[in-house]
């Protein structure tokens, strides 16, 4: 009569006096290892498909969200702490106004947590002084909701400056998109992000 693994697991052992099955014994051993493990998916849609019987505990990974799940017995549920990020590494449009930097994070939020927002980039300005505002958004438009951002002043036309912004927030439940865009202060200069490979400007979205 078969038995059970040493730690509790429920992992299927045969035994001396079972009939000889490698088949069966491969199988029970693989199909009970792999439902233990951290199963890799394409999507959840296939991971619905791959999975005959959910069980609570059970933890898979989705490769088009980059997440990690478990099941509480009831959903998937994202891990707590996870995120997202961005990296540019080409200059965004100069503008007299509000532009995408090219950031852009989407995730599958949950009901009633916070997420923290982080952007830092190079920026530029054709005018000595200028004020520079980095600013995250909920949404992909400028008059999106902001949630996020920072300002710099004095910024150099040659050299430019590092702008860091930062913000809190708690979108709810279903799937969000923050963007981060570039403005400036006032006066008649335009404003740039300058990325590279070297330095690329960075966006992370992260639970807290």
């Amino acid at each position: 009569m078969a038995t059970t693994d040493d730690y509790g697991q429920g992992v299927s052992i045969a035994t001396l006096t079972d009939p000889p099955d490698a088949e069966t014994l491969a199988k029970a051993i693989a199909n009970a290892i792999v439902a233990r493990s951290v199963m890799r998916f394409a999507s959840a849609s296939a991971r619905t498909a791959g999975i005959p019987a959910v069980a609570a505990g059970m933890v898979t990974y989705l490769a088009d969200v980059k997440r990690v799940d478990y099941y509480d017995g009831a959903a998937w549920v994202p891990l707590k702490g996870q995120g997202s990020g961005s990296l540019v590494t080409a200059g965004s449009p100069s503008t007299t106004s509000e532009v995408t930097t090219g950031m852009q994070v989407t995730l599958s939020t949950r009901a009633g947590v916070q997420y923290e927002l982080t952007a830092s980039c190079l920026a530029r300005s054709t005018v000595t002084g200028d004020r520079i505002e980095l600013r995250i958004r909920r949404g992909t438009t400028t008059g999106a909701t902001q949630v996020g951002g920072g300002s710099i002043k004095n910024a150099l036309a040659g050299s430019g400056d590092t702008l860091v912004g930062r913000g809190l927030d708690t979108p709810g439940a279903g799937t969000t998109t923050w963007t981060v865009f570039l403005a400036r202060g006032s006066g008649t200069g335009t404003v740039e992000v300058t990325a590279s490979v070297a330095l690329p400007a960075a966006f992370t979205v992260r639970e807290v």
